[in-house]
């Protein structure tokens, strides 16, 4: 019996014999019994009783939303657009909807300029009268105003004077930028002018209900009693009266079964819970006996079960639509009679690993499919391994890009195997929508063979190329058809089947080509047309006459692994195990199935949760569970209906949104009925004030407001469940979070103390004062709970609270003492342990990880060998919780930014800590869990942080590794860094030389030996160490006509030493230009250089290649160093090899014996490894090539930049990786990379008061050496009077506000950028000039004759900021010239 029965049938059970209890004891007490069944007379008396009041009721209700009407139009007219909004939503929420209220409301939203809002208010009106004209205009005005140009060209009505206008406006604006946003409108596949104006109006019922109970919710168990007959207990019934999702209300009020509706309630209605009389239903779908057939075959189908309201409601949406559309076509012909599997019938295997197929654009194919071939789902792995390893499996369609995922490289493996030895694999559906572009050449590459790669992106009418054996063997094939597709680059022309006439000949939406016995091929439409309905049938080989399919299955080839069944697939997750075998009841049957495994569904329907530096905790999360992503409300609504949901990750602040409000109403009700969620991720970074506050009283009952918003150190509540029941999690760790204010005492999970601090960069380290608020708090709701974490960073330790509130930090059923007595066999565990279930933590001793590796032994000749020396290498020195404190107590700011080629590496390696303050040091100090600590300051010397130097020595002696460097050595005094080393730590070593010279590697010292990569030789500008013994220099000066170091004598120096104190190591490194050479000897002295392998060389080590050979092709890899621009980089880099060659080259040795070089791929910025299995590794953060980007902040303005400067836009792309829409987090922790160029501000936003830190650091940045512009709309957005502040302030330049006018400027011949060849001699410009500017600083001025000449001015500077340069461009008219300037400033003109 399905879950739905057994529930209903228990439900059932358990009131019979409720109430035979209850009549016991109701013959004693007198209490009446339930009252004798109504005639059906009296119940049409009744159901008249109730409409007349219902309709009195509505009256009354209408009247009051008619008034709410009235007022918000008053207010409109008087300008409280804020307050008209509300007014116009309470009266929609009083009465019901009408599209009158809606266009006022989208025309309030208009006034307020937030227009996304303006047009869903827009299509709400439309939903609801398709042919008002006022809606429409609004609807239009509001995608013009967003750049939705061609979506807002179709919305016009050229009859009125008013439409005629903004069509021209709009007209104009498509004209000059092109189609840039519009895609954003298309209403779920449904067309940019859905709903049309002949579409049918939407319909609005009211619930047929009107009694004072109607809504008592009870235990939420249906009450028989009141479905039936009637309920006595009225309100005192402790059952549900109310409506549900598995029932349709009737005129008195009674739930009907939504399954006997269609004659499927397997139960009848003497034991169904719900009312089988259908006399007092109101009209619906019911009435359409056509819908009520569909319906029918689709539960027997098991297509609707477990199916609410909702979810039947879209399936009929889409039934009607399919149909109507299938009546249209003369191209394709669709069957509604979709016949079940037969035993030991062939099956197309359907792959979309990343969600369901359930949207409706994609049903017509699946539906289309279905109608020729029987087909099979996969949306896990252990579906699609299952599935693949079966001999009846005919094709296999990949219907979105999971499969590139490393993670599903088994089976991609299994795919390729069955293409090879004889079936068809198609690459389609959502797979171009979603691969990424770097990913898609190393995917067809690396697994196929084929030298594919992204190619444009663009909709047009593509014809069939008639020489491809497809279109000789299928005549169904279209001869030519439209779609938007990303297309394939490099394809042969005997490979394309679809091609665009006179255009490239290498480039086409839809190819296949023979792979081994079989085929492999790719649809690009990224739409799932009509059209690509029959060109994915042609490809999966299935016939064009009646489309049946061979009787022969495809050869497999011989892997050497017997088919297993499904009940012989190793479980991926903790949550498979809920997977059980179901088995047909039809003994002919044999087929298998799996049921749907336990899952955790993640809500972000404004933010993207794909950015890397987010990644960390969402891979945490698919640890412990398998994940379902909802990107929209009714992806959402459709999951939320599941019963296997673990818990809910809300990840943004979307769900706060009034058009979302459906999803909350969901959300609460699964809290409160037992699940559990988390609202955390994006959600503090984006939610507004006054939203969360009434969110949190209005729909969840709960008093929390809108707290402080800072950075500190908290600390675990320890009388908090989930403290008690956690013991993985953090005691205490710092966070920037938004904090939650009105709170008991007994939701808080962390907490601010007493001894916390302010941790800012920016202001001075204040005690935090108020004590009452929390950054992470947890209650119960109902019987489920509502959780919330403040933190804006997606920190690791805050990604451990939130598996904790969803019940997956510590394996369900395995205790405290079990979790801890268990950690060091988990560390030992196996690898298919591992993918079996999520690792275990483990426990950790004193640290002793800094002890050098071991010189890895020769290579082995297996791979396996080879795989498993790395890997116990790995799990014997730094388990999933192992973490480096960066000491930084005095500013890290320096550090980040000049250090950031270091930082970048040590995080590629370990989880990256950093404490700012004593206390957090002094908590970070006494973690099991350090594994070494990097002092990147001088704060350490200073009196008030005199407290952390005992824990620091006594930590080292215990076996721990301290390595002072970073800035330290550049700011030192020498009587503080004598004073540190003597009176501290008893070393005779004291302040040395200062200067530049090189240094050789001493292979005596012990770190040497066992580092063989770590450079023999480099220059370095460093403060020495003196007073040394012969053990403790790493690198000493070169004697240079010997090539050898220095002979060691008493006056002896050396910049990188390091010594022994008592089990640990104390190091020193007096580098102070950040040298790239002395990230390896950081990673060295912590240990963590030679022990992890990288791809490259464990083959080295199978197939036997010489280490000179792995060197060369290091070499080849080598890139400049970010101090050049990139005029010198591209030339140095072609003087050597090109981007093409080092992607294609091979380094050889021997005819027989060759290492491929590929690039890696690039990540935009480093972010920690939470474990590694065994027979991953990790890549090097040195001696690989890196993509040079640069980072363009437009604050929200991202549209308006791309839609005005697109071109420029386009210029920057082709030169190199441009970064836009970033947060603030991700900008500062991508200000350390190398690979940066530069930054582009397009937007005065830069100079508000909450962007003032990311100001604070993009200045330190410059000082740094790098390059700031100001360009795009800032000057056109700045005010006045605060250029002068912000130049002169921030940037310490005199330059303050000049006029603003029209005049031909010319260059200046001074400025050193004056000689550009791509820059014009002169222009004539419309811009806000700056004065103040010097000879040196201002490129452009002013011709002679123009008053603005007069005095020194210019509207484009450039000026030296210590080591880097701002620059400044007062161009409002965007010009083309403006892009030639920015190219020029950033050293990427040619």
């Amino acid at each position: 019996m399905p879950p739905r029965g057994k529930n209903r049938a228990s439900q059932a059970q358990s009131q019979d014999e409720s109430s035979n209890k209850v009549s016991s004891s109701q013959g004693l007490s007198g209490v009446p019994s339930q009252p004798t069944p109504l005639t059906r007379g009296a119940l049409a008396d009744l159901a008249l009783q109730r409409q007349q009041k219902r309709d009195a009721r509505a009256a009354e209700r209408k009247a009051r939303s008619e008034a709410l009407k009235n007022t918000g139009n008053n207010l409109f007219q008087g300008g409280d657009y804020d307050a008209a909004v509300d007014a116009y939503q309470e009266a929609i929420d009083e009465y019901r909807a009408t599209s009158v209220l809606y266009s006022n409301l989208a025309a309030a939203y208009l006034k307020l300029e937030q227009y996304d809002d303006a047009e869903y208010a827009a299509t709400e009106a439309l939903m609801l009268d398709p042919k008002m004209v006022k809606a429409r205009y609004r609807r239009g005005l509001a995608r013009k105003e967003s750049g939705q140009y061609k979506a807002a060209l179709i919305e016009q009505d050229s009859t009125r004077t008013e439409a005629r206008n903004q069509t021209t406006e709009t007209q104009y604006y498509y004209d000059k930028y092109g189609d840039v946003f519009s895609e954003s409108a298309s209403t779920d596949g449904l067309g940019y002018g859905w709903p049309y104006h002949d579409d049918e109006p939407a319909d609005v019922s009211e619930t047929e209900s009107d009694s004072s109970d109607c809504h008592h919710i009870g235990n939420g168990v249906p009450c028989r009693f009141y479905n039936h007959g009637g309920c006595s207990r009225k309100d005192n019934c402790r059952y549900s009266h109310a409506p549900d999702d598995l029932s349709e209300r009737d005129k008195l009020g009674r739930n009907v079964c939504l399954y006997s509706l269609f004659d499927s309630c397997k139960f009848g209605e003497a034991k169904c819970v719900y009312s089988h009389d259908k006399t007092f239903l109101p009209h619906g779908w019911w009435s359409n006996p056509e819908h009520v057939v569909m319906l029918k075959e689709r539960f027997h189908m098991h297509q609707v079960e477990d199916q609410g309201k909702d979810s039947i409601a879209d399936l009929l949406k889409t039934y009607n639509k399919f149909h109507a559309a299938a009546a249209d076509s003369s191209n394709i012909s669709f069957s509604s009679n979709v016949q079940a599997a037969s035993p030991g019938t062939r099956f197309v295997l359907v792959l979309a690993l990343h969600g369901d197929l359930e949207e409706e654009y994609k049903l017509p194919t699946i539906a289309a499919l279905q109608t020729e071939i029987t087909v099979k789902k996969a949306l896990n792995v252990s579906q699609a391994i299952s599935h693949l390893t079966s001999s009846d499996l005919h094709a296999v369609f990949v219907a979105d890009a999971a499969i590139v995922d490393s993670s599903n490289a088994q089976i991609l493996k299994k795919v390729v195997e069955f293409a090879r030895g004889g079936g068809s694999v198609v690459m389609g559906g959502s797979f171009s929508s979603f691969v990424p572009f770097p990913d898609f050449a190393n995917f067809f590459s690396t697994s196929w063979g084929l030298n594919w790669k992204s190619g444009s992106y663009h909709r047009a009418t593509f014809k069939l190329n008639k020489s491809h054996s497809l279109a000789k063997s299928d005549s169904s094939l279209l001869e030519s058809y439209s779609m938007k597709a990303l297309h394939v680059q490099g394809a042969a022309p005997n490979s394309i089947v679809y091609k665009e006439g006179g255009v490239n000949t290498t480039e086409s939406p839809a190819v296949q080509v023979p792979f081994g016995k079989g085929y492999v091929g790719y649809i690009g439409d990224v739409n799932w047309e009509n059209g690509s309905i029959t060109v994915l049938h042609a490809m999966l080989r299935i016939s064009a006459s009646k489309r049946s399919v061979s009787a022969s299955p495809p050869t497999m080839p011989s892997t050497g692994v017997a088919k297993t069944s499904s009940s012989g697939v190793t479980p991926v997750t903790p949550a498979s195990s809920s997977k059980r075998k179901e088995t047909s009841e039809d003994d002919n049957d044999n087929t298998e199935t799996f049921s749907e495994p336990k899952f955790v569904l993640i809500l972000s329907f404004d933010d993207d949760i794909t950015d890397s530096y987010k990644q960390p905790t969402i891979n945490l999360i698919k640890l412990k569970s398998p994940v379902k992503i909802a990107l929209n409300q009714i992806e959402a609504l459709r999951i939320l209906s599941s019963n296997d949901i673990i818990g809910v990750f809300v990840a943004d602040a979307g769900i706060t949104k009034r058009k979302n409000a459906q999803t909350l109403a969901k959300l609460v009700e699964y809290a409160k009925a037992g699940g559990s969620v988390v609202l955390g991720g994006a959600f503090s970074s984006f939610v507004r004030p006054k939203d969360m506050s009434t969110f949190f009283l209005k729909s969840w009952s709960v008093p929390w407001k809108y707290g402080s918003y800072h950075r500190t150190t908290f600390s675990l509540n320890p009388a908090h469940e989930l403290a008690k029941s956690n013991p993985l999690l953090a005691r205490s760790y710092s966070m920037k979070a938004l904090h939650v204010k009105d709170i008991s005492p007994d939701v808080v999970v962390y907490r601010p103390t007493r001894e916390s601090r302010l941790e800012s960069l920016v202001f001075a380290p204040s005690p935090i004062t108020n004590l009452n608020e929390s950054p992470a708090v947890r209650t119960r709701v109902g019987k489920g709970y509502l959780s919330y974490i403040g933190d804006v960073n997606w920190e690791d330790d805050s990604a451990k609270v939130l598996l904790a509130m969803m019940g997956l930090l510590v394996p369900q059923g395995q205790s405290q003492a079990q979790q801890k007595a268990g950690s060091s066999k988990a560390a030992a565990s196996t690898n298919t342990a591992k993918s079996a279930s999520s690792p275990a933590p483990k426990a950790s001793p004193v640290p002793q990880v800094a002890i050098p590796p071991q010189v890895p032994a020769p290579a082995p000749t297996t791979l396996t060998t080879a795989k498993q020396k790395s890997s116990s290498r790995v799990k014997s020195r730094i388990s999933e919780q192992s973490f480096l404190l960066l000491l930084s107590l005095e500013d890290d700011e320096i550090f980040t930014t000049s250090h950031g080629h270091c930082l970048s590496a040590i995080r590629e390696k370990i989880v990256v800590s950093q404490a700012l303050t004593v206390s957090a040091a002094l908590t970070r100090l006494d973690d099991k869990n350090l594994v070494g600590v990097l002092v990147t300051d001088i704060g350490i010397v200073k009196p008030e942080h005199k407290e952390i130097l005992p824990h620091l020595i006594k930590y080292v002696k215990q076996g721990g590794t301290v390595v002072v460097g970073g800035t330290f050595s550049s700011f030192v005094s020498a009587s503080d860094l004598d004073s540190f080393f003597n009176n501290a730590w008893g070393l005779p070593w004291k302040s040395g030389a200062y200067h530049r010279t090189r240094f050789l590697r001493s292979d005596q010292h012990d770190l040497a030996a066992k580092n063989m990569s770590l450079p023999s030789s480099y220059s370095m500008k460093a403060l020495h160490l003196r007073g040394l013994a012969s053990s403790d220099p790493i690198y000493l000066p070169a004697d240079m006509q010997l090539q050898t170091p220095m002979p060691f004598d008493d006056h002896a120096e050396s910049p990188v030493v390091r010594r022994k104190i008592g089990e640990g190591y104390i190091g020193y490194v007096g580098d102070v230009d950040a040298e790239t050479e002395t990230t390896n000897v950081v990673l060295a002295m912590f240990g963590l250089l030679d022990e992890l392998m990288t791809e490259a060389d464990e083959s080295d080590s199978v197939t036997g290649v010489e280490p000179v050979v792995v060197n060369e092709v290091k070499k080849a890899l080598d890139v400049s160093p970010l101090s050049k621009n990139m005029n010198e980089i591209q030339s140095e880099q072609g003087k050597d090899v090109t981007l093409k060659e080092r992607k294609e080259n091979t380094v050889t040795k021997g005819k027989d014996k060759a290492v491929p070089v590929q690039e890696p791929q690039h990540e935009e910025a480093p972010a920690p490894s939470i474990s590694t299995a065994e027979g991953e590794f990790r890549r090097l953060p040195f001696g690989r090539t890196r993509r040079p980007f640069l980072m363009i902040l437009s604050f929200g303005h991202e549209k308006f930049f791309a839609g005005v400067q697109g071109d420029l836009l386009e210029l920057l792309q082709n030169k190199l990786e441009v970064l836009h829409g970033l947060s603030n987090e991700r900008v500062l922790e991508l200000l350390g990379s190398q690979d940066l160029v530069g930054i582009l501000i397009t937007d005065a936003a830069i100079v508000d008061t909450e962007n003032a830190y990311l100001l604070s650091r993009l200045v330190a940045f410059t000082k740094a050496g790098g390059t700031v512009v100001m360009g795009g709309s800032f000057s056109s957005h700045i005010k006045f009077n605060q250029l002068g502040r912000f130049f002169q302030d921030s940037w310490g330049l005199p330059w303050k506000s000049g006029d603003y006018t029209s005049c031909q400027i010319t260059i200046n011949s001074k400025h050193e950028l004056a000689q550009s060849p791509v820059l014009p001699s002169a222009f004539m410009m419309k811009g806000l000039f700056v004065s103040g500017v010097t000879p040196e600083t201002a490129l452009y001025v002013p011709v002679k004759g123009y008053a603005a000449a007069k005095t020194p001015q210019s509207a484009v500077a450039s000026a030296n900021v210590g080591k880097g340069r701002l620059g400044y461009i007062g161009d409002v008219g965007l010009h083309d010239e403006h892009s030639k300037i920015v190219l020029t400033m950033f050293g990427l003109a040619q």
